[in-house]
């Protein structure tokens, strides 16, 4: 949501000149800054700009200000408001002069999306992603047509047949996004193009089904190449959220950072048998074909279920971690191949490892997509 805000806040700006509306100065000052604001006082607010410092923006009488929806393609929508209807939370871009000790901006005008409407439209837009959109890894990339292929489970899987193949074809008008290296948050997804999608890649796509179920067609795509590894536990710094770990398959020392956004959690021994029960296409605690009971509504949204079992795991705090511990580290692909930044670590997973195929170098958790994250809105 937030990447596609800044877009049509910048749209926006673009309406507001060609209409003329709070017309700036030409000085070599001038300035658009795009960002929340986090404090409020009369005549002014605090701008935490989503690039540069933060900045003190004054509203002199008569400035104009224009509050428009989420989702808005011009200004038709867009309604007059006072300066004293803007609200801390508001996304806002500011337009205007910056002062002479360059620490506070004289806005000539004010375009602004309020809390309240944003909140709505992710809400909104969370429930679209989940009534409408499917996900898996692709198996197949055909660059003429600009169709991928991806493996969705079967519902009920068997061990024969636990996927099937569905082929998603872009709408014109499709958007496309795909994860930032090193990052584990849907906001920072940046605009994408086809080329970019590579089999192996994960992909979640919002759009209509066919019939048949066996063709997609997506109005809009995210994509991003993710890692699951398995590692071995060499040290941990707690400070600086850090662990040094070997990874199994390689034998190559890897550094897995972890941030705010980062979820830790020891899965219980019972989860993490069904999980393995799961990948070799067994049993486990009574269900078919190891998959966990509750996994699955008997449409594509069903490996979201499942990975939200992981998610309600306990919790597990980095100092937990011990010299020789085995991990599964989920991340997106990292700009050094030494570093990941992880999105999730997960301890107590030795059955896991133990499906591992031999001479496999991707460990396999499941039928990981990125409906995991699901909590930020999208995807």
């Amino acid at each position: 949501m937030g990447n596609r805000l800044l877009c049509l806040i910048v749209a926006w700006a673009g309406a507001t000149l060609a209409q003329g509306v709070g017309t700036p100065p030409s000085s070599s000052q001038q300035v658009r800054s795009i960002g929340v604001i986090t404090e409020l006082r009369p005549g002014s607010f605090t701008l935490h700009a989503d690039v540069g410092p933060d900045a003190v923006v004054l509203l002199p009488d008569g400035v104009s200000v224009l509050r428009v929806p989420p989702g808005a393609k011009d200004l038709n929508l867009a309604s007059k408001i006072t300066a004293s209807e803007i609200s801390v939370g508001d996304r806002v871009l500011v337009r205007g002069r910056m002062s002479e000790d360059q620490k506070s901006v004289v806005a000539t005008s004010v375009i602004v999306m309020t809390k309240t409407d944003l909140a709505t439209a992710r809400e909104a837009e969370r429930l679209e992603w989940q009534r409408r959109a499917i996900g898996g890894p692709v198996s197949a990339v055909n660059s003429e047509a600009k169709e991928v292929t991806i493996s969705v489970p079967t519902t009920p899987p068997t061990p024969k047949n636990p996927s099937h193949p569905v082929t998603i074809a872009l709408d014109a008008k499709a958007v496309l996004l795909r994860y930032a290296p090193d990052s584990v948050k849907f906001g920072d997804a940046k605009p994408s193009t086809f080329e970019q999608i590579k089999i192996g890649d994960q992909v979640r796509a919002l759009g209509t089904k066919s019939e048949d179920g066996s063709r997609f067609t997506a109005e809009k795509l995210v994509s991003g190449t993710f890692r699951n590894l398995g590692v071995t536990v060499i040290s941990v710094d707690e400070q600086n959220g850090a662990v040094k770990a070997t990874d199994l398959a390689s034998g190559e020392p890897v550094l897995v950072r972890t941030n705010g956004d980062s979820e830790l959690h020891r899965l219980p021994p019972a989860l993490a048998q069904m999980v393995a029960a799961f990948n070799s296409g067994g049993t486990a605690g009574g269900t078919t074909s190891g998959r966990p009971p509750g996994a699955g509504d008997g449409s594509e949204n069903g490996p979201v279920d499942f990975q939200q079992m992981l998610g309600r795991a306990p919790r597990l705090a980095l100092g937990e971690l011990k010299p020789g511990e085995r991990l599964i580290v989920v991340s997106t692909e990292g700009a050094k191949s030494s570093e990941v930044t992880a999105i999730v670590v997960l301890a107590g997973v030795e059955p896991i490892l133990a499906t591992q195929p031999k001479g496999s170098s991707h460990v396999v958790l499941g039928p990981w997509n990125m409906g995991m994250r699901e909590g930020e809105g999208t995807p």
